[in-house]
């Protein structure tokens, strides 16, 4: 049985409540980023850009993908849905939201 980041990582858990309260009713993906070194962000569907996380750093990009994906996967994002919401920050296509 394999258990979630949020459950083998304090950090991962205290990322996860973080974001989903700042972020609250959007529609985010967690996404891998180069920025002052390895770290995480957060990609909001269908508005440009990311908001850089704070604190977590790794020293390889390896490790921001595998948290990246295992963050998303615990809030119910499949790796294409997430990409699907990365994407549409750079301009590529819209993804439909609830309520928009």
């Amino acid at each position: 049985m394999k258990y979630s980041i949020t459950t083998r990582y304090l950090d991962a858990a205290i990322i996860d409540q973080k974001v989903a309260g700042e972020f609250h009713g959007k529609v985010y993906a967690f996404a891998p980023v180069i920025e002052n070194g390895y770290r995480l962000g957060v990609a909001v569907a269908n508005e440009s850009g990311y908001s850089p996380i704070a604190g977590k750093t790794f020293e390889r990009y390896d490790e921001a993908c595998q948290w990246a994906n295992e963050l998303n996967e615990h809030i119910g994002l499949s790796k294409d849905e997430a990409l699907d919401i990365v994407g549409s920050t750079m301009g590529g296509s819209r993804v439909m939201t609830r309520g928009g």
